[in-house]
Parts: C-alpha cells; structure tokens; sequence
C-alpha cells in the first residue's frame, strides 16, 4: 500500500502508470455522469443532476485543496495535529453540502452524497485498472 501512495504522490515519476491525480479527476467527473444518467432513467433526471453537480464540485475541490496541504503538512513541525486540522476542515465542509442538499428541495441528497465519493471510487476504479493492466504485462503493481 505505501508503494501505491508514493506513486501516486509522485506521479509515478515517469512510469507508465494510470493512476494520478488529473486522471482520478476525469474518473470522478465520469462517475458523476453515471450517476446523472442512471437518475435520468429513474425519473430524477433535474433533482439528482444538480445534487451529483454539487457534491461533485465540492469533491474536486476538496481533492485539490488536500493536494495542495499533504505537502505542507509533512514539513510542518506538528504533521499530525495540521493533517487532523485538515481533515476536520474538510469534513465539516463536507457536512455543510450535505446539510444543504437535506434543506434544499431542489438538489437531490442521494446525488449529492454520490458525487462526494466520486473521487475515491475514480480511484479505486484507476487502481483496479491499473492492476489489471499490470498483472497481464507481468509487472509488480
């Protein structure tokens, strides 16, 4: 598992790699619009458009924003006390949509919760693929 987060951290430095952060953006974007479609044929085409739209958008963002402070944490001089800072940060906006996808009849909360966990199942799907890509060539993943 640390292997597979220091290449992920690192970009894969030049390997041959699908796993990385620009491409677990473009598999969470193409969750999201799974999710747009599938609640089109249920018939909550609008309601779960602007409910996927939102906890998309805030999952994107929420993704940067740890891209951008995993650095600055590691050379922090308290690593732990600003790694738990951020995740409770990011948590409680995470709340926030929720609570604003419950209080507004207009964004579906089922589609709000599924575009907030676009970006873990873009990775889990990038890592999956990626395994298999490995295991067929016969490289180490």
């Amino acid at each position: 598992m640390s292997k597979f987060l220091d290449r992920m951290m690192n970009e894969y430095d030049g390997e041959d790699s699908i796993v990385t952060p620009k491409n677990a953006r473009i598999a969470a974007v193409f969750i999201c619009v799974i999710c747009i479609i599938a609640g089109a044929l249920l018939g909550y085409g609008a309601v779960t458009a602007k409910g996927v739209f939102l906890g998309g958008a805030v999952a994107q963002l929420l993704f940067r924003q740890h891209e951008l402070t995993i650095g600055k944490s590691i050379k922090s001089e308290n690593p732990q006390g600003t790694t738990v800072s951020n995740y409770m940060v990011r948590l409680i906006i995470k709340g926030v949509t929720v609570f604003v996808a419950i209080k507004n009849p207009d964004v579906g909360i089922i589609g709000c919760i599924l575009g907030l966990l676009s970006i873990p199942y873009g990775i889990y799907a990038l890592a999956f693929a990626d395994w298999i890509i490995h295991r067929k060539i016969g490289k180490e993943v």
